[in-house]
């Protein structure tokens, strides 16, 4: 417990709240100032010993146990410190400890500021308080009219008060004000309190009182027969309570705090002891109980206890097949007279006794009990009995009755009904048998009584029968009852659910209602019995407001993993449809995975989409189809926008892809004419990027990617993308050497032929390769598409050509030099360049840049330049 807040008030300028662990509404507090004060002026020099005032506040939030000292400290006289201790009102109603509340309130002293602080764990045991003492305090209490009450003179009022305080019910409890010390009397509002202790010095100030004057020091008898349990239970008992009295709940529902609850209690104790030998103290204990909130017919005639005792003397003490007769006589000879509940129960009583005693004797007799009047009574008191002695044997008789007699007694007894039904499959037939030649309405009154025990698989036929008569409304009614009961798990039932929906063409109501119900394996097993692998079931498992987002994808999950590719593709075939699907699914997840690789592998998904879905697969991806679909997914990724599918998703895609990538392929979809600008410098950086394996493959396509980009008709690409085109280019020597010249061939052509710097990183890679066959006098025809012959040299008019171009472009220079090194021909071909108009400033400036340049060529360049004088 965090403990209970406190006040603490004393003089300060006047009396006022000094500290305090909580904040109270105006009321609460204005009334807790006012009562922390002193009780009453004092007289000159007068002392008091600390007293406890007692009371709720206004808002009822709390209740108030507050300890008040003299303070003999203050400037003036007359001053007190007051202690408020605020208990929850919810705890002070039924708190049994109230000692230990006064004493977190006592502990504390006068002067240590209030703190939030718990009561002990060891309960205080209240000292026994002489009788003679409280008699006359007790009567005046309980056992008189309602009214305040002084006590003067108290020897020691304290445990008296906190006696009595600890011993009330929760209702009076909650509105009791109480002081044990005061000089005038005390008021909450317009209302006195109800008890005060006063010393004989202030009777004066008491003059107007209109309550009850008690004199503390008087002794006397008890003057009330009922005095002596109330002041036993709270004067003597080690714990005070009188609840112990509360033998009807009076107390227990007592909302008011009435006096009146404790008396009409011990009214009833009186009667209740005087019970075996007063047949009048039956009809006392009938009078209280049909007169109390809910009031009752008139009590039955003097005779109605005698009748009473007679039924139940002649159910213990008569042959069976006699006390039968004899009940049912009793009750017909009370036909047309009401009686009243005591007498009816009763009989009842004596007659469920009866059955209970003697099973086989009482099945023997049903039929003519069965019989107006004796019916209502009767039959349903001879069904209770029977329940209690219930077993195999039991069961078998009653399974022999005729079907009315067998179901005017299921329908007399829920317990009977239970007993049998609900727990002795072997009964199941013999309810069977009889519902089918009941009619219609002894067949609704079945369904209302006995349906909601239909619910195991030995109770598919007597089931069948029932559900077979219920409409849409009863069919949900009645599968919910199954799922709260046992989750819809038998097969058998779930089958007669199932069927009559499709009777009455309710499939759709029983499916979104059990798809509400709590998550339950028999409740999915009805909802996807309910569901065929078409469209409009497949929007319905991804639309339906009642079905929980869990359940949604299990089912999902169930009919998508059971569909054939072409259930699979009709049920996907909407775009929608095909989407949210995907979206419930988890790629993460292995089976969910498997579920989703099938989709994209069989249904046409949308291009981003699937490059979306594959990305999201990679992890889980399998074998063949995984291979399938990575290359799918790169294709399609090649072809869309950069906005659309970035660098590093398609760099994913090649590490997946690995040694199985098909590089040409993927070097001409992505370098294709109709790819953008964008997508295919994306394309290409993405290439370079890719990693061993892959990149192996790509380097294996290297004749594929020079035609697709010659294919484009014009060099658009990035320079950045076409560095990594020449970086390619330059690497797939490792792959294939006659690749890279016939890509060399095909590419140097469109690139000498573009001015642009992006042709620049093509050129250092494509020029080295012809000029090498050119060098071997071996050149192919296709070379002589490049350059044009004029000379026994082919070289010279590579390098003639090459430095026409240089000096008319927006070539790099380094890129061209990069180029000489590798066609391992610096001097000659740098010498070319130098000849042209500011070649040689061109020259100077690639001496500049030297320290740019890739460390294999710097030496080679360097040592070209010295020759040709330019160092």
């Amino acid at each position: 417990m965090a403990g209970f807040d406190q006040q603490l008030h004393g003089y300060r300028q006047g009396h006022q709240l000094l500290s305090s662990t909580i904040r109270l509404p105006k009321p609460d507090q204005d009334l807790i100032d006012r009562l922390s004060d002193v009780a009453g002026p004092l007289s000159p020099g007068e002392r008091f010993a600390p007293y406890l005032t007692l009371y709720p506040l206004p808002s009822e939030t709390h209740y108030v146990v507050a300890r008040t000292w003299q303070d003999f400290e203050a400037p003036r006289a007359g001053c007190v410190r007051t202690r408020s201790v605020l208990v929850p009102m919810i705890e002070w109603l039924e708190m049994q400890d109230v000692a230990a509340v006064v004493a977190v309130a006592t502990e504390a002293g006068a002067d240590q500021p209030a703190e939030r602080r718990a009561t002990a764990a060891v309960p205080i045991l209240l000292p026994p308080v002489d009788p003679l003492q409280g008699t006359e305090l007790i009567e005046a209490m309980f056992l008189e009219e309602r009214a305040p009450i002084v006590v003067f003179d108290a020897e020691k009022p304290e445990p008296l008060a906190l006696r009595l305080t600890t011993a009330l019910w929760p209702g009076f409890r909650r509105i009791f004000s109480m002081s044990t010390f005061a000089r005038s009397p005390r008021t909450i509002g317009r209302r006195s309190f109800d008890l005060v202790f006063a010393s004989k010095e202030a009777r004066s100030r008491f003059g107007e009182w209109t309550g009850r004057r008690i004199d503390g020091r008087k002794r006397g008898p008890a003057r009330h027969p009922w005095s002596e349990p109330i002041i036993a239970r709270v004067l003597s008992s080690p714990v005070p309570s009188l609840k112990s009295l509360d033998a009807l709940g009076e107390m227990s529902s007592d909302g008011v705090g009435s006096e009146s609850a404790l008396r009409v209690s011990l009214l009833w104790d009186d009667l209740r002891r005087k019970l075996p030998s007063s047949p009048t103290a039956a009809l006392g204990m009938l009078d209280i109980a049909n007169t109390r909130k809910v009031r009752q017919v008139d009590l039955i005639r003097e005779l109605e206890p005698a009748l009473a005792r007679s039924a139940a003397l002649a159910a213990a003490t008569m042959p069976a097949e006699d006390a039968w007769r004899y009940l049912g006589a009793l009750v017909q000879k009370l036909e047309g007279l009401r009686p009243s509940m005591s007498v009816a129960k009763s009989i009842r009583t004596a007659a469920v006794k009866l059955a209970a005693r003697h099973p086989a004797e009482t099945v023997e007799m049903l039929s003519s009990l069965n019989v107006e009047p004796q019916r209502e009574l009767l039959v349903s008191a001879a069904a209770d009995g029977l329940a209690r002695s219930l077993d195999l044997d039991v069961a078998e008789l009653l399974s022999r009755l005729n079907g009315e007699d067998l179901l005017d007694l299921l329908f007399a007894s829920a317990k009977l009904a239970e007993g049998t039904v609900g727990r002795l499959p072997v009964f199941s037939s013999a309810l069977a048998t009889a519902l089918r030649t009941a009619d219609d309405g002894v067949r609704a009154e079945a369904r209302r009584r006995l349906l909601g025990l239909l619910v195991d698989e030995h109770h598919v036929d007597p089931a069948r029968l029932l559900i077979n008569d219920l409409d849409a409304g009863g069919l949900v009614k009645e599968a919910a009852h199954i799922h709260a009961v046992n989750g819809l798990s038998s097969p058998g039932i779930r089958s007669v659910l199932v069927e009559r929906a499709r009777a009455i063409h309710a499939e759709a109501v029983l499916r979104d209602a059990v798809s509400g119900m709590g998550a339950s394996a028999g409740g999915d097993a009805l909802v996807e019995a309910t569901l065929r692998k078409t469209p409009a079931d497949m929007d319905w498992l991804l639309t339906s407001p009642a079905l929980k987002q869990d359940r949604r994808i299990e089912l999902i999950r169930s009919l998508l993993a059971a569909a054939t590719t072409l259930q699979l593709r009709s049920m996907l075939a909407d775009r929608d449809t095909l989407t949210g699907t995907i979206g419930l699914l988890k790629a993460t997840n292995g089976s969910d995975a498997d579920l989703l690789s099938r989709i994209a592998y069989t249904v046409t998904v949308p291009r981003h989409d699937f490059v979306d879905l594959v990305v999201a697969l990679l992890p889980n991806l399998k074998g063949d189809i995984g291979t399938e679909l990575v290359g799918k997914a790169i294709e399609l990724a090649l072809t869309q926008e950069p906005d659309e599918v970035s660098s590093a998703t398609i760099n994913r895609l090649l590490s997946a892809a690995g040694s199985e990538l098909n590089g040409g392929r993927a070097m001409r979809m992505g370098l294709q004419r109709g790819v953008s600008s964008a997508a295919a410098s994306r394309n290409l950086v993405a290439f370079g990027r890719a990693p061993s394996a892959a990149r192996g493959s790509l380097l294996a396509g290297i004749e594929e990617m020079a035609e697709a980009m010659t294919g484009r008709r014009q060099l658009d690409i990035s320079t950045e993308a076409a560095e990594v085109a020449g970086k390619l280019l330059w690497d797939s020597r490792t792959v294939s050497a006659n690749s890279l010249v016939r890509a060399s061939a095909i590419l140097l052509p469109f690139a000498l032929g573009d001015r642009r710097e992006a042709a620049s990183p093509l050129i250092a890679a494509a020029f080295p390769p012809v000029y090498w066959e050119l060098a071997k006098d071996s050149a192919f025809d296709l070379l002589n598409y490049i350059f044009v012959f004029l000379d026994w040299d082919k070289c010279k008019s590579a390098r003639k050509r090459l430095a026409d171009a240089f000096v008319h472009s927006e070539w790099r220079i380094s890129d061209i030099a990069i180029a000489a090194v590798r066609a391992d021909d610096p001097v000659r071909i740098l010498g070319r360049i130098a000849r042209e108009r500011g070649g040689e400033e061109v020259l100077h400036g690639l001496i500049a840049d030297l320290a740019q340049l890739p460390a294999e060529v710097r030496n080679p360049i360097q040592a070209a330049l010295q020759e040709l004088g330019l160092r």
